[in-house]
């Protein structure tokens, strides 16, 4: 174990516990005490320095993981399974021919190994703290939580410029086409500027301009297309996949230096379309260059297909748009809410009502974030602890109840659907932990294009994680914008209670 990096508070004395079996409402998942016998433990077998990892999951049984060291990617050396009985827990397994027995109480675990490597252990409980937890924000940083108030932080609207299709979807695994008329004054190239959750295929004029098969949560311009358009009113035709989660999409025209004075125009309503296009259209260098105003149709399905096999799938809006019926969507404008999360009493804020962003934006910057996640012994995988930290509103480094897992992009420092962290250092439910990353936006040249992805540097608990991961897409559950601009820090709402405090950035210039 390295020393260095972590403050070792050994435990030297007995934890009371109360087991009451009654018809109470179930506590609330930052009970005080969680579970005496859950969490991190160290001592020798056979001589030799041992760890073990202690998970509860529930109804009275555990998991514990027996590691050579604590912080590593390497096998363990077996991993137990314990039923608790009283104020003990029993624990046994197998692996590689040695055969572990032991006993916890709350302040000791002791046993032995028989077969292939007969010894004793005896292991204590410790508790590993992050070496920058409680840091202070410098001079110059930004403040975004002191555990004094909420100001400085809303729930977020999405971008106006994203249409969401989620409700008309209605699921997963299907298809959604949406259409507009865009009229220009003469024929000339502009940028197609396209975001979709998920994949998205489009047509101008029936010519297929654009495929990208991909699974992502939408944002302006993730995709950009030079296209022809023509004189007089053009048809633009997208076609959208749906995986699982959200589903929307958005489209935006630009020149070719990426000014937005295009002079174009798009359909304001399902009226026919007129000659005069400041009668029948909307002027698109009033909306940023957005179109705002969609005609939908959907969902469509094949059975047994999932969204990545149904973006080849040809379906009736393909073959003859006139003989479909198309529904028409307006974008409503919708102020951001005032934040409605738990101001706690102890300078905390804990997760309700939906996510919630920062007011200040920002792009490149240094964060620091403390964070902790309830105790759910009977809750598994993504239901357990689960939010989520995004860096420009886009990119998320998860948060989630990974203690003792393997390490995945969807556990807790992973980069969701990126990459893995180098090694699991989620610490136990209740435990609070720190996350002090290192972020650079996206780069673009002066026509808009993007030349260098976000990267993100990310220690966890003091370790470093992932070190200049490049991210090529927003990460799903983003709450949109454009990935060119400034934008608030996004938490995440997953439905648990998860708590943060001390959060604080410093903008790099």
């Amino acid at each position: 174990m390295n020393t260095s990096r972590f403050v070792r508070l050994f435990s030297s004395f007995v934890i009371a516990v109360s087991v009451v079996v009654t018809a109470a409402a179930e506590p609330h998942p930052f009970q005080v005490n969680g579970d005496p016998f859950m969490g991190d433990w160290q001592g020798t077998w056979d001589d030799e320095s041992v760890a073990v990892q202690v998970i509860a999951l529930g109804k009275g049984t555990y998991t514990a993981n027996v590691l050579a060291q604590f912080d590593t990617r390497n096998a363990p050396l077996a991993v137990l399974t314990g039923t608790r009985t009283g104020d003990s827990v029993s624990f046994s397994g197998k692996h590689n021919g040695t055969t572990w027995q032991g006993t916890m109480t709350d302040s000791q675990f002791a046993g032995a190994t028989t077969g292939n490597h007969e010894a004793t252990f005896s292991l204590e409980p410790i508790t590993r703290l992050s070496p920058t937890m409680g840091a202070k924000a410098p001079d110059g940083a930004i403040v975004l939580f002191d555990g004094t108030t909420l100001n400085g932080w809303v729930h977020p609207t999405g971008d106006p410029r994203v249409l969401d299709l989620t409700e008309i979807m209605g699921g997963e695994n299907c298809v959604a086409y949406v259409r507009t008329q865009v009229w220009s004054p003469e024929s000339k190239q502009l940028r197609l500027e396209m975001g979709s959750d998920d994949g998205i295929k489009a047509w101008l004029n029936d010519e297929l301009v654009h495929a990208n098969n991909v699974s992502r949560g939408p944002a302006p311009a993730q995709d950009v297309k030079e296209v022809a358009v023509k004189k007089g009113w053009n048809t633009l035709l997208l076609k959208i996949t749906q995986g699982g989660g959200g589903a929307g999409v958005c489209a935006q025209f630009a020149e070719l230096d990426g000014s937005r004075e295009t002079g174009l125009y798009a359909l304001r309503d399902q009226d026919p379309v007129s000659d005069d296009a400041a009668h029948a259209g909307v002027a698109l260098d009033d909306t940023g260059g957005a179109i705002l105003n969609w005609q939908v149709t959907g969902p469509y399905y094949k059975n047994g297909q999932n969204a990545s096999e149904l973006f080849g799938a040809v379906f009736p809006p393909e073959r003859d748009i006139a003989g479909i019926q198309w529904n028409w969507k307006l974008h409503e404008p919708v102020e951001a809410q005032t934040c409605r999360w738990k101001l706690l009493d102890n300078g905390v804020m804990e997760v309700t009502s939906g996510g919630i962003v920062s007011t200040h934006k920002f792009r490149d910057h240094k964060l620091h974030i403390e964070f902790r996640t309830p105790f759910m012994p009977e809750a598994r995988g993504q239901s357990r602890g689960n939010s989520g930290v995004y860096l420009q509103g886009l990119y998320e480094v998860q948060v989630l109840d990974s203690y003792g897992l393997k390490g995945e992009w969807n556990e807790c420092g992973g980069i969701y659907q990126v990459a893995v962290p180098r090694v699991n250092m989620a610490a136990p439910p209740l435990q609070w932990q720190t996350y002090d990353i290192d972020y650079r936006a996206p780069r673009f040249d002066a026509s808009g294009r993007k030349t260098h992805d976000a990267t993100i540097t990310v220690h966890h608990n003091g370790v470093v994680i992932h070190e200049n991961v490049s991210i090529p897409e927003p990460t799903a559950a983003n709450i949109g914008g454009d990935i060119r601009e400034a934008q608030g820090l996004h938490l995440q709402d997953h439905s648990n209670p998860v708590q943060f405090r001390n959060i604080w950035a410093v903008e790099v210039r």
